[in-house]
């Protein structure tokens, strides 16, 4: 068996940097079997195989050298396994963030396709929503989109909870049918529903809407059929207008879905 092998050697048979043995070997991690004191040359020994293995599986892991070096100085199984274990916390809390990153993405890329479901402006479908939490703040008779957005913008910063930027507007159905949108509030998308009580948290019931799109805002939008249909049936409890973004630069004149509850689920 050959006693003892360079460090290009070794790097290249255990399949690692030269830098990252000089790096083990600065850190006290693992240092070379035997250094020639006149050519500054270092060597590595079988034996110092197993212990480059172990540190480049633990790295693998995820854990730093630092506490890799602990767990070899300390040479037992029990400190290794509590920072495995540690380990395994952090990864567990990474991927719970990795996943609701994932969420997001999957939901704002159907945000903005959403438009592409529907090509037929005013005419009314209907759609199935599950239940949907909301974030809003009153919208006063003197107020201007600048106010009202402030209010909510300070009010989500201030709850920092999780949501989706998607805004909309809960209205008035009597001034809707008369082509008169009049919104009570302005709300944001909630992801989940919140641990405790709050006069500014609204839960809008899973079931059925009837729908239709227009740019309420604007003068473009007509609510005659969804009128007709409702002349032989019940005023709705909920009136909600979604906003969607069908550009980058200006806003205020987009499209909004306008979702009317017509069977709420029990």
């Amino acid at each position: 068996m050959k006693e003892l092998y360079s460090i290009g050697d070794t790097a290249r048979i255990m399949g690692i940097s030269v830098q990252a043995l000089r790096n083990y070997s600065n850190l006290k991690l693992l240092e070379p079997q035997y250094i020639d004191q006149e050519t500054g040359y270092r060597y590595y020994s079988f034996k110092q195989f197993h212990y480059i293995d172990r540190i480049k599986y633990l790295r693998k892991l995820g854990l730093s050298l630092t506490e890799i070096a602990e767990i070899l100085k300390n040479g037992k199984t029990d400190k290794i396994l509590s920072y495995l274990e540690i380990q395994k916390q952090r990864i567990t809390r990474e991927l719970e963030t990795l996943q609701d990153t994932y969420d997001d993405l999957r939901w704002y890329i159907d945000y903005f396709k959403y438009l592409d479901r529907h090509h037929f402006e005013n005419i009314p479908y209907v759609s199935f929503f599950d239940t949907r939490y909301l974030m809003c703040v009153d919208y006063l008779d003197d107020d201007t989109v600048e106010s009202v957005e402030t209010r909510l913008a300070e009010l989500k910063n201030k709850e920092n909870l999780k949501h989706r930027r998607q805004y909309g507007y809960i209205a008035s159905f009597k001034d809707l049918i008369k082509k008169n949108f009049v919104p009570s509030k302005y709300f944001i998308y909630l992801k989940e529903k919140p641990t405790y009580n709050a006069k500014w948290f609204m839960e809008l019931p899973a079931g059925e809407y009837m729908c239709f799109r227009g740019k309420i805002r604007t003068e473009d939008w007509n609510p005659y059929l969804v009128t007709e249909y409702f002349k032989n049936h019940k005023e709705p409890a909920y009136i909600v207008a979604n906003e969607y973004e069908d550009n980058l630069v200006e806003y205020h004149a987009c499209p909004y879905e306008v979702q009317i509850l017509i069977h709420k689920e029990v």
